[in-house]
């Protein structure tokens, strides 16, 4: 479908914006860069997005925050014919009702999102359809061989663990990454989440093609491996059928240009 992506500041795929009737079937990528965020997209958001950045500490994590829900209601707006801040997103979580569940539009029959960032990428999956997506990015090696080992032996099945650790030590990093991200992006896909063991969810290896061994859970499950930046790995999963086709779009020139449109006087700092 798409190749692998040399370096993420020359992406292959197009430089356009969203589509304007999403098509059934086929699922959008967007790929963004924290650093394409400026002050004028806080007018996109949604009372409750800027809640939730103003209980993030770290400015770089709020502006991974801003590029990811920014370009959501964007795509999503677009979809919809509606201002992407007049959009209610909830994320009520379906186990304690908390506002902590996978996003979804709360009030109207649209496309399925899911939103993932890691570092300087951020990646917003837009399918319509009823269909839903699960995406998710991961930056590799970023943590301490002991700290794997320990991470591999709380989040990854038997099998899957047994894989990495056989490895040699050089690759484990990415095969516990790669190990990750497809267990992420099934489990947003579902609205499970991490309550579910170890073992309720047994993938593929991570050098063979992604699929879904066990679940715990009726609904059959797709799951995709993405081209994604030098440093980084990704997977997008769903519910039922999979889509026939997943088009990556860069979202950099879409954030420009709705700054420039949107610049004036009267905006929101994301700081």
């Amino acid at each position: 479908m798409t190749r692998a992506v040399p370096t993420y500041g020359r992406p292959p795929w197009p430089r356009s914006g969203p589509d304007p009737a999403p098509l059934p079937g086929v699922c959008q990528v967007w790929w963004a860069r924290p650093g394409d965020v400026r002050p004028e997209h806080d007018a996109l958001l949604g009372e409750a997005d800027l809640d939730r950045r103003a209980r993030l500490a770290r400015p770089a994590d709020q502006q991974r925050m801003t590029a990811g829900a920014a370009v959501a209601r964007l795509v999503l707006g677009t979809a919809l014919g509606t201002p992407p801040a007049d959009l209610r997103i909830d994320r009520t979580c379906s186990t304690c009702g908390s506002p902590h569940g996978r996003p979804r539009l709360a009030d109207a029959d649209g496309p399925d999102f899911s939103v993932s960032h890691s570092g300087h990428c951020v990646v917003v999956a837009v399918l319509p359809g009823g269909t839903t997506v699960g995406v998710d990015v991961e930056e590799v090696g970023r943590f301490a061989p002991g700290e794997l080992e320990e991470l591999a032996a709380c989040a990854l099945a038997d099998a899957e663990r047994e894989h990495v650790a056989r490895l040699p030590a050089a690759a484990q990093p990415r095969a516990f990454t790669v190990c990750w991200v497809r267990r992420e992006a099934v489990l947003k896909a579902t609205g499970q989440g991490l309550d579910v063991p170890p073992d309720g969810l047994v993938l593929t290896p991570p050098s063979t093609p992604p699929r879904v061994l066990h679940r715990d859970g009726p609904e059959p499950v797709w799951l995709h491996d993405l081209p994604a930046p030098c440093g980084f790995v990704a997977a997008l999963a769903g519910l039922g059928t999979p889509p026939d086709d997943v088009v990556h779009r860069d979202a950099g020139p879409l954030l420009r240009q709705t700054s420039r449109r949107l610049s004036g006087p009267t905006t929101r700092s994301h700081r």
